[in-house]
């Protein structure tokens, strides 16, 4: 009986990291995704930062290792777009990105080894699926904050004033 609440307590702290950012980016999902203005072009960053993960991960010594690019794409995109990106969808997205790459190469690794598939989520709490969506979701909420502080002054703004004529009609338009 001790064995059994043993491997479930085990179990439990390799798979609770992994259940909760799940939970949480679907119901991120179903509630944001349609105030998205441009869901193409998300979809194509969606799949750059996946990209980017899977060419540039590698196995060190503690594990494997590989650079989230959506901690650092889905922050400027909520700086950038505004309103027309909800900031709260940088959780799951994140997730998303590093869950693909983290999932194809725990196949790798199950394949060099002719074995099952690996575990993904191993390092618990610790684990980058765990942490780096928490921590994109900190990075655009203050990246949002900042926008609308620089948008309230004319910086990322999508509208021109296009009454008047950049040049006037009696200059030379021509670089001097």
């Amino acid at each position: 009986m001790h064995l059994v609440s043993v491997l479930l307590s085990l179990s439990y702290i390799k798979v609770t990291p992994l259940i909760i950012p799940t939970l949480i980016s679907i119901g991120l999902l179903l509630k944001y995704w349609r105030q998205v203005k441009d869901q193409q072009i998300i979809l194509g960053f969606l799949l750059f930062a996946a990209t980017v993960g899977m060419f540039t991960q590698y196995w060190g010594i503690t594990g494997l290792h590989l650079f989230t690019g959506g901690f650092v794409i889905w922050p400027v995109l909520v700086l950038l777009l505004g309103d027309r990106f909800p900031w709260p969808l940088a959780y799951p997205l994140t997730f998303i990105g590093t869950l693909i790459p983290d999932l194809y190469d725990a196949g790798t690794a199950a394949d060099w080894q002719n074995s099952w598939f690996f575990d993904v989520g191993g390092a618990g709490f610790r684990d980058e699926l765990f942490l780096v969506p928490l921590e994109t979701l900190m990075a655009a909420a203050m990246l949002n904050k900042f926008g609308i502080f620089m948008r309230k002054r004319g910086y990322f703004s999508r509208r021109m004033n296009l009454e008047k004529d950049a040049y006037p009609k009696d200059r030379d338009r021509r670089a001097r």
